[in-house]
């Protein structure tokens, strides 16, 4: 019997000696796509999954996978448990799904990214840490065939215009107004890919004066929906006629495949009495004489030089300007326009469209910009939706100055002016 107890605790020994001897196992991460194209404004679902052999004390820190010219969403009860039997035993983990969308067609690449792990230790109190590798993941956004022309491009389930007019547009006097608000309505997409609607008003007479655009957005089980409302002061400022444009604005079809024109009708303004110039002096009859045989001798000769000259311009003039609107200069422009306006989905669009033209900017000095962009879209789609401060554009606008800063001084070029009170909104 003492032979048997002495076998016995010798193999307890030695397999508990085994067991120590043998490597704690490492945690795992899995990266899946469920599709590797989209059309832009739609989402893709990028499922991140991490698995320990024991239990999680610590939540997982897991990455942003944010990038230029993309929006990330996290969809409600977007990080959940989940759990898995690997080589026998019981592994627990949590798994998160991302929605993923380009913004523009191209396509856009994802490296490998951080998730930083603290697992429990079997057999011990002290808790063990990992930092994994997601795989690198490559989106291409599509256009559709048939689409490719739509500038801006946008695919929705439904889209909608309509318009208000505080009170009739004619024979009003000196000092009167009416505003003229227009609303786009769009489901499937989010409104922030919609483009600025209210064209630009110019009157002799009539002063117009742009409210701050306003964007909803709704989020119904992962189908979003929303709009964009714009509005205009119309001021008499003196005897005036003229016509307000309409709003047309073409768009692709999710359900039916096709592109569709929505429109609204423009409408004819007028005001009573004198008009608010100095009217032009009367010449002699003479002098107009005069004139109008040089001008239509210049007409003449300008005919015969534009007819020579005019298909050799138009090809210089297309070259210069798609070379322009191609251009960082152009899309930094737009962006301190689009921060000079307040228009978080304008912003959005803007910089990301900045930062990736050449040459590209630092990656540091774009996520200040997106950080502080952040803060705005956290006021106006956060549980408050409330109206962001000045305070949170003063910030965006001073990442963006960091940002120009830093790249003239890196590149060796000189910095244009810009203007904080304009980018902000300030007067």
């Amino acid at each position: 019997m003492r032979l048997l107890f002495l076998i016995v605790v010798w193999i307890a020994t030695s397999a508990g000696a085994v067991r120590a001897q043998q490597p704690v196992q490492q945690p795992i991460v899995e990266t899946e796509l469920d599709s590797a194209e989209v059309v832009p404004g739609q989402y893709v679902t990028l499922r991140v999954t991490v698995l320990v052999p024991t239990w999680l004390p610590k939540p997982i820190e897991f990455p942003s996978m944010e990038g230029p010219n993309m929006r990330v969403r996290l969809p409600e009860r977007s990080t959940g448990a989940t759990s898995r039997t690997i080589d026998g035993e019981e592994w627990s983990g949590v798994s998160r799904n991302y929605l993923i969308s380009p913004m523009v067609a191209g396509t856009f690449d994802i490296p490998a990214q951080d998730v930083s792990v603290t697992y429990a230790n079997p057999g011990s109190a002290q808790a063990l840490q990992a930092v994994l590798k997601t795989d690198p993941v490559r989106i291409r956004g599509v256009v559709p065939q048939g689409a490719e022309d739509l500038d801006p491009f946008i695919a929705a389930n439904s889209l909608k215009l309509t318009q208000e007019v505080s009170q009739p547009t004619t024979g009003l006097l000196p000092g009167q107004s009416i505003k003229r608000t227009v609303t786009a309505q769009v489901e499937g997409v989010s409104p922030i890919v919609l483009p600025e609607l209210m064209p630009e008003i110019r009157i002799d007479g009539i002063g117009a004066y742009p409210d701050q655009p306003s964007v909803a957005e709704k989020d119904e089980r992962g189908l979003l929906s929303g709009n964009r409302s714009e509005s205009v002061t119309l001021m008499a400022e003196g005897g005036a006629q003229g016509r307000v444009p309409g709003i047309e604005l073409r768009w692709f079809n999710l359900t039916s495949g096709t592109i569709e024109t929505a429109t609204l009708d423009g409408f004819d303004i007028s005001v009573e009495g004198p008009p608010a110039s100095r009217p032009v002096p009367e010449r002699s009859i003479l002098l107009l004489a005069a004139a109008g045989l040089s001008a239509l001798v210049a007409l003449a000769l300008l005919a015969l030089l534009i007819r020579w000259l005019w298909p050799r311009a138009a090809a210089t003039y297309r070259r210069r300007k798609a070379r322009r609107l191609a251009s960082k200069a152009w899309a930094e422009r737009e962006m301190l326009k689009a921060i000079r306006h307040r228009d978080y989905p304008a912003t959005l669009r803007t910089i990301d469209e900045w930062a990736s033209r050449t040459p590209a900017t630092d990656g540091v000095l774009v996520a200040s910009v997106h950080g502080a962009l952040t803060k705005v879209g956290r006021s106006i789609y956060g549980p408050a939706r409330e109206k962001p401060s000045p305070a949170e554009w003063e910030a965006v606008h001073d990442a963006v100055k960091a940002a120009l800063v830093s790249r003239a001084q890196s590149t060796g070029n000189g910095l244009p002016p810009l203007n904080p009170s304009r980018a902000t909104g300030r007067r």
